[in-house]
Parts: C-alpha cells; structure tokens; sequence
C-alpha cells in the first residue's frame, strides 16, 4: 500500500552501499522512519530527498510496518542553511531537539507548522537565533513543560530587580519572594523572555531582541529543556561555541 505524506528530513543515515535511512517527521503520521534506495549512485532521482532539511512530498511504500521512499516531489531545500553557520547550527538544533523529543506515529499539525515555519524563517531572513528562541520557546510549551506566568509567584507582580528561577515549578521569583531550590539568572535575560513570551514564530521575528539578548535566552532555554527532558541536544554546544 502507498502513501504520500508531506514531510522534512530530521535524519539521514547511510545504509549498504548506496542506500540511507532516513528520520522524516511529517504532517500526516508525525515522526517515520523510511528507508530510500540508490541514493548515493551518481545521478540518483531521488538524491535531492534524502538531505537533512529537505522538505517534500514523499510517496512511500508500506510493507509489514515498514515505510520504503518511492518517490518524492520537491518543495524547499532551504540551500541557504548551508551557506551560513549559524544559521546551519541553529536549524539543526531544531531537527535534532525534534527527533530527540517526539514519539513515532504521533502526528502534530501545529507542531508541523510550527518547525517548517521556523525554517522557512532561518533560510530566508537573518534572523537565526530570534527564530530559534522562538521555537524552542513554543516548544517546551507543546511538550507540557511550558511558563504559565511571568509575573512572581509570591506577590504576583513583573519583576524589575533580581530574578530567580525555579525549574522544578516552572516559575519566577523575586528576591524577596525566592525559594531555596531557585536559581537567580540574569533581569536582562528575564526582559528578553518578556519580549517573546506567549507569541507566534511570526511575531517573535519582528520582535526588538538585541544580540546579547538573543544568547542569553538561548542558554536559559536549552538550560530549562534539558532540564525538563534530561535530554542532550548536542548541536546546542556548536552554536554557542560559534557565536559566543
């Protein structure tokens, strides 16, 4: 039985001599695993599908639970990624934290649009570690472990002074109002979160984050998501090294 599912490449592994492996994460069935023939030929048709990054139709044939790329038609590759670190880095930290946290065979439209979106907007704008901030943000959230509040949770008010943080609860204290578990980040990284909170991939890219900014809520994201998920997004460790 064929199917077709619109879909973007997370993973792609090398399989025998000419084959790979791909991680695709779709509209349609949410994270698969597909196998694509002959792609490392010279000339292959289907080389084009089988890049990280690659956004297309693909036609995939099922047999015994297992999903075989048939054909595929193409979209975007988003070309720009490859011509800029940092927008390489930053994109790949959206792949990777996606195949690293979604189950397969759950599919999530919003989630879906949400990752296109923001590639879409690290290819073509320079607006590569916004963007990422975004997403990471939106992210956490789908995954449960979103920020409700900015306010403090001790007397309700937005904070001007020093700041702290709980991870375990997921809320923000000021100084008079902290917990012992809480740990005191920086008022300047608490304003850019201000500044993206509760908003669309759309919105945050038109937003006013200076570069300073950007870096801190970048570390105070990957610092929470790791947290959360215990989980090691090793692409993180790149781009920080590059833009720090």
């Amino acid at each position: 039985m064929d199917i077709i599912v619109n879909a973007i490449v997370l993973k792609s592994v090398d399989y025998k001599d000419n084959d790979k492996i791909l991680t695709l994460y779709s509209l349609e069935k949410g994270k698969i695993t597909a196998g694509i023939k002959g792609v490392k030929k010279s000339g292959a048709k289907l080389k084009f599908a089988s890049e990280p990054f690659a956004l297309c139709e693909f036609v995939l044939a099922e047999k015994a639970g297992r999903y075989t790329v048939i054909g595929a038609t193409y979209i975007d590759s988003f070309f720009n990624l490859r011509l800029s670190l940092e927008k390489y880095y930053s994109s790949s930290i959206i792949l990777e934290t996606l195949n690293l946290l979604t189950a397969e065979n759950e599919p999530d439209p919003d989630l879906f649009s949400l990752v296109v979106n923001a590639v879409k907007y690290i290819n073509y704008q320079g607006v590569e570690l916004k963007i990422l901030n975004g997403f990471l943000f939106n992210f956490i959230t789908i995954l449960g472990y979103g920020i409700q509040t900015l306010n403090c949770n001790g007397c309700d008010s937005l904070i001007d002074g020093r700041v702290f943080f709980s991870g375990r609860f997921a809320e923000f204290y000021c100084s008079s109002c902290r917990i012992d578990d809480a740990m005191e980040i920086t008022l300047e990284t608490y304003l850019a979160l201000r500044k993206i909170f509760n908003k669309t991939i759309d919105e945050i890219s038109k937003s006013t984050l200076k570069r300073q900014e950007e870096i801190k809520l970048l570390k105070f994201l990957t610092y929470y998501l790791q947290l959360k998920t215990e989980i090691n997004v090793k692409s993180v460790k790149s781009l920080i090294d590059f833009i720090s």
